[in-house]
Parts: C-alpha cells; structure tokens; sequence
C-alpha cells in the first residue's frame, strides 16, 4: 500500500449551491455545470499522480444515482462522505480516517482550482518527507488556502479558524506556530469563485490539460465576458 494519501473535497454540482459568486452572470444551472467540469478536470489530473492514493470526500449522500458519482467511480479512487457540522471538523475528520488507515502523508485540496499545477501537490508531498513532524500549507490570493498536508494528524490545525474568509490562511498559521512541527510554505495559488478568477482561468487554460472546463468555457462564452473564453489546444 502506498504511504502517501491525496483528499480531494468536493460537493455535487447541484444548481444554487455552488459557484453562486458567479450567478449572475451566470444562472444557477450553468454555474452548477462549470463546477462538475472542475471536479471532474481535478480528479482526472491527480488520479496521474504516482504511489499516491486518491479519496474524494464529497459534502452529500453516496450512492443516490448521481451522474458525477457514476462517471467518477470509473477512475481509481475511493469516494467518501464528509462528516462533520463544519469545514474545518470535516476536514480534521477526513484526515483522521486516512491517518487510521495507514497512511503516513496526507494531503487535502479542493476542486475551486482545477488549473492547479500537478508539481505544486507532487512538491507538498516531497515537503512532508523532509521532518519528522512537518505540515506543508499553500496561501490562496483570497486569504485561504487551497493545499494543506501533515505527515501526523494535527487536530489543532483545524480548530479556532474562520474558513471562508480572508483569514483563514492567516488563523491557520496561528494554529501550527505552537506546534512541535516543521511547516513547509508552498507557492502561492488562487481559487476561482468571481468572474476576475474565471478570467484569469481563461487566459491560461489549455484544453487538452482541462478539456471538461475548456468545453464548458466554450459553451458558456455567450454569457461570460471572457478573454479567449473558447479556448483552443
């Protein structure tokens, strides 16, 4: 069994409960749309990675008959379930489980950025190797953070924080400064919940690395002010 586990969080793309910074201009079910493209965009990228084991957790009920389930299921990954009233006790929850099933290095990311480059998950990784006791975060522009990884489960990690804020990358740190552990500091990485992060996301985006999210710019660009919102190979 491989040592190395990658969380993936995510939701099910169900119209009004996702992306909803960008409706309007988008309406619910387009942004609902543009939101599976990323999980699944995310998923097919980190199932590349080598030795390292893939959960998805997603924030609903398993098993349902889901489309998103059903296509997902033909990847090699396990799908679970969050638990937990909050962000931060989901995701302490879900590395406690992975902890408890053997593995030594863990790392969560989200799906908000599909264009993440592979190297910055395979460099968190290689970070978790180099102490005993190491933690390895990456700030987002918005004052979050969209890679955290810990070689020992640190519950502290998760406590106090105010998730989905411009603190959060900041409250977080607080929480390891006391720590017996190394952190490691990644680049810096954005999410994309406003039109300005889509645009920035259209500028770069090649399809062949995210086709589903390159189709779904493609289909959507009569309602999006995008710079090169039908994005070519």
């Amino acid at each position: 069994m491989s040592a190395s586990a990658l969380i993936v969080f995510f939701k099910w793309p169900e119209a009004g409960s996702v992306k909803t910074r960008l409706t309007p201009p988008l309406a619910t079910h387009d942004a609902a749309r543009l939101y599976a493209a990323f999980v699944k965009d995310t998923f097919a990228k980190v199932t590349a990675l080598p030795d390292v084991k893939i959960f998805g957790y997603v924030a609903g009920t398993l098993g349902t008959g889901h489309a998103l389930e059903a296509e997902l299921m033909t990847l090699p990954l396990t799908l679970r379930r969050q638990h937990g009233s909050d962000l931060g006790e989901r995701m302490s929850k879900a590395f406690q489980e992975v902890f408890s099933d053997g593995f030594r290095q863990v790392v969560i990311i989200g799906t908000d950025s599909p264009d993440l480059p592979l190297s910055y998950i395979s460099t968190a990784f290689d970070t978790l190797h180099l102490s005993q006791d190491a933690l390895c975060l990456g700030a987002t522009d918005d004052g979050g953070y969209y890679l955290l990884g810990m070689n020992r489960f640190f519950p502290e990690v998760f406590q106090h924080v105010p998730y989905s804020s411009a603190e959060t990358y900041r409250a977080t740190l607080q929480q390891i400064v006391p720590l017996s552990a190394r952190l490691f500091t990644l680049r810096r990485w954005y999410d994309i919940d406003t039109l300005h992060d889509l645009s920035r996301l259209a500028l770069s985006l090649h399809a062949k690395d995210l086709p589903h999210t390159a189709s779904a710019l493609a289909q959507l660009s009569y309602r999006l002010p995008l710079p090169h919102s039908t994005p070519s190979e």
